[in-house]
């Protein structure tokens, strides 16, 4: 339970942070969708060294800052010392939505849908800091309603990004590299809710790994990018979901939820191509 001054302190600084970050977004809106600056080659790949391209990785870096800043006054410190390692499930997930929506606003064409997309994107940020502020110490069946809700939006951010790149002319090499690291911080979000007990470090890894590798060979298969994000995300979730229900006696139809979201994809996927 939050006590008054913890509650108190908290308020203030979560309205800090979220002015914070209402400002720098919008402050996006004023500079260009692509930097001016020539590409540099070196050893064959082209580089663009325009601070510009770094805005979305800083911000999300000083918006990892200051969550840090919020999430310290929590009471669960109160009766525990003070750790940021066990503060870094709750640090993933923010500083992917954050990265995700400023690159998106960056490149998103100026007009009323870009702010439409900035309110959205906003709002989902707020609920996910709040949920993950909620969740600091606390077990899987305590905050269900939380822990429900940043499972949802991490995979929904999952998508979008993998729809994204696809979408993008980023180079597969680094596509391979963002992919992975999205896919872990997915992983091991998802594994910290639904196996606090054992969390699988080497499994997170393995999955992420395949992951990354499957958007590989996907990406030389002439399918649209929907298609691409929804065989990744679907793989994801189902390999995360049996990994997480995993016991040796059960049988493979014992494991539903896996099975229900494969099956899901593959209807999605038909529909998507009927469409």
């Amino acid at each position: 339970m939050l006590t008054v001054s913890s509650e108190k302190l908290y308020r203030n600084r979560f309205s800090i942070l979220l002015a914070f970050l209402a400002l720098s977004f919008g402050m996006l809106y004023l500079l260009p969708i692509q930097g001016g600056v020539e590409p540099v080659n070196i050893f064959g790949f082209e580089f663009r060294f325009d601070f510009i391209n770094f805005i979305p990785l800083l911000l999300a870096l000083l918006a990892a800052a200051g969550s840090i800043w919020v999430f310290s006054v929590h009471p669960v410190w109160q009766n525990e010392d003070y750790s940021l390692y066990k503060l870094l499930p709750n640090l993933a997930l923010p500083f992917l939505s954050i990265l995700i929506l400023a690159i998106v606003l960056m490149q998103s064409n100026r007009s009323l849908i870009w702010w439409a997309v900035f309110l959205t994107g906003f709002l989902i940020i707020v609920l996910l800091l709040r949920a993950e502020y909620m969740l600091i110490g606390a077990s899987e069946k305590k905050n269900i309603w939380y822990s429900m809700l940043v499972i949802s939006f991490s995979f929904g951010l999952f998508l979008l990004f993998t729809i994204a790149l696809k979408n993008s002319s980023i180079r597969m090499f680094a596509q391979f590299f963002l992919i992975f690291i999205a896919g872990l911080f997915v992983v091991f979000r998802y594994n910290t809710l639904m196996n606090l007990a054992n969390r699988k470090s080497m499994q997170v890894l393995l999955l992420a790994w395949i992951t990354a590798q499957l958007a590989v060979a996907l990406h030389y298969v002439f399918i649209n990018p929907i298609q691409y994000g929804l065989i990744l995300t679907g793989l994801l979730y189902a390999i995360s979901s049996w990994m997480s229900q995993y016991q040796p006696t059960k049988k493979w139809h014992q494991y539903k939820e896996p099975l229900v979201m494969v099956l899901i994809t593959v209807f999605i996927l038909i529909l998507s191509s009927i469409i």
